[in-house]
């Protein structure tokens, strides 16, 4: 670039009564033979020495507005803009084209500072002085997939992050739970409804609960069929829109897994920031892209989930699961039984609108009707889908079957036999009775079960007992899932997005 002449200066943003954002520049066109010995073109004068001798009619010392300088590298061809962090990209937008900038770089650096932030930095340098910093421990989770317990304090303010039961911990409350239960919290929030991070919750009473508006719906309508009590407190947050809770501001960001109502949380205090992932992945059917746009950047501390962490996990999207459970049902007009989570709402998406495209109703148990119906919206349930129908493998009492009687779009089982009509059924692990009252009315030899689960639940005793009778009735078994969690990839991206000064895993198992 012999003799091209380039853009350097200094510049501040100031707002305007009238127009809002006024961006003064002050600049100087320079050769590039003229780069001082580190290989930089820079603007001679400080941002003192310009305000005093320059500007004129605003009264008011050079440190009250955010401001910046813009130089140029030799060795890298692009320009770099320093600005103090309040400064908005608008200004950012406006100094680009003054300086008629090609690529560069952007640095917040606190050199810059206006007096604001200043004060703000030493308010906040006080507060912390006087209740300490924002802090995080760890009860469950660092070691171990599932049961997550996670303190998150405050000065005077303490937070409980998720409320989950070891997936292996069986029936009995644990040392840690009991401990936990009996903790004062200001509140308990969830990032979703799944049991290891939401089991525990008809333990404790004492606090208020915060949580997604599905979650909600889902966890009250599995307390209702388990006869079980929600905590009497519970309010819901909303995506993208923060709440305080004590002196802890909170901010809540929709992410994909197989919980369809899963969040983010992002806990922010004494100019602290921690972002907790919960359980998510990229690979589902909401946008990731969008999701790392909407998160913040520069968190001090990111606590991500690790699932498959050093596993070689082989995944696919929701789409392509579809896609081949078409090819699935397609073979032939025989049931096709799917074994799957009946709260794993994504998966239940995929295999109705599989159905719909291979010509097949779709059977809920009532237990799957159930979760689907407290979900809501454009999720497949009774009496909203025409083409969608709940079924009772047993005969149910009380409560259960109060809440089976209240779905029109029922189906008995010799409707279900005497019905011309291909079908897909969702099935569990104890419906083996019910499936083998099937085999015998129409013959199930030639049909399909998709077993669309985590591998690891195969070597539980009543999963292996109910493939075990599904292999004596010479149904097929065909294994078709993709993980609900975060592949090596996601985090990767994750980390890059946030650019988080402290990283932790948790959810993971050591290798």
């Amino acid at each position: 670039m012999e003799n091209e002449l380039v853009k350097v200066g200094i510049f501040w943003a100031i707002p305007d009564k009238i127009s809002g954002q006024l961006l003064l520049e002050f600049n100087k066109r320079y050769l590039a033979t003229d780069g001082d010995s580190n290989g930089f073109i820079n603007y001679p004068y400080s941002h003192f020495e310009v305000w005093n001798n320059e500007v004129k009619g605003l009264g008011d010392d050079c440190y009250k507005y955010p401001r910046g300088r813009v130089i140029y590298d030799l060795s890298t061809r692009k320009h770099r803009i320093f600005a103090d962090k309040c400064v908005a990209q608008s200004t950012i937008d406006d100094v680009v084209e003054c300086f008629e900038i090609g690529e560069y770089d952007l640095l917040y650096d606190e050199h810059y500072v206006c007096n604001k932030c200043q004060r703000s930095e030493e308010r906040l340098a006080r507060e912390r002085s006087e209740i300490g910093e924002l802090k995080y421990e760890i009860l469950r989770g660092k070691d171990t997939i599932g049961g997550n317990l996670i303190e998150i304090s405050y000065g005077d303010t303490r937070l409980l992050v998720d409320f989950g039961r070891a997936l292996d911990g069986g029936d009995k409350l644990s040392e840690l739970e009991r401990k936990v239960i009996a903790t004062e919290y200001d509140a308990v929030i969830l990032t979703h409804y799944h049991t290891d991070h939401a089991g525990l919750i008809r333990y404790k009473n004492d606090c208020k609960f915060y949580m997604g508006k599905g979650t909600r719906n889902i966890l009250s309508a599995e307390s209702d069929y388990n006869g079980e009590q929600m905590p009497s407190s519970v309010a819901t947050f909303i995506n993208g829109k923060p709440f305080k809770v004590g002196n802890i501001l909170i901010t809540p960001y929709l992410c994909d897994h197989s919980a369809f109502d899963s969040y983010m949380l992002l806990f922010e205090a004494g100019g602290k920031s921690l972002l907790y992932t919960g359980d998510f992945r990229f690979h589902g059917r909401k946008s990731s892209d969008a999701l790392l746009k909407q998160l913040p950047k520069n968190v001090d501390t990111l606590i991500y989930e690790g699932t498959n962490v050093g596993r070689d996990v082989e995944t696919i999207s929701e789409r392509e699961l579809e896609d081949k459970l078409v090819e699935v049902m397609r073979k032939n007009k025989k049931p096709v039984f799917v074994l799957q989570s009946g709260t794993n709402i994504d998966r239940l998406v995929s295999v109705y609108r599989a159905s719909k495209r291979a010509g097949r109703k779709l059977y809920e148990d009532n237990y799957t009707a159930l979760v689907a119906n407290a979900a809501g919206g454009s999720i497949p349930r009774p009496d909203v889908f025409d083409d969608v129908f709940a079924f009772t493998p047993r005969r149910l009492c009380g409560k259960r079957y109060d809440m089976f009687a209240e779905i029109e779009n029922r189906i008995g089982t010799n409707q279900i036999c005497e019905s011309d009509n291909p079908f897909t059924m969702i099935v569990r692990p104890s419906m083996l009775e019910y499936i083998e009252k099937l085999d015998k009315k129409i013959c199930l030899l030639g049909s399909t079960l998709v077993y669309s689960m985590w591998n690891g639940y195969k070597h539980d005793v009543n999963t292996s007992r109910f493939l075990e009778g599904i292999r004596d009735m010479s149904i097929e078994i065909v294994d078709l899932h993709t993980s609900g969690h975060a592949t090596k990839n996601d985090i990767e991206k994750l980390k890059s997005a946030v650019c988080a000064k402290e990283e932790v895993c948790v959810h993971t198992k050591p290798i």
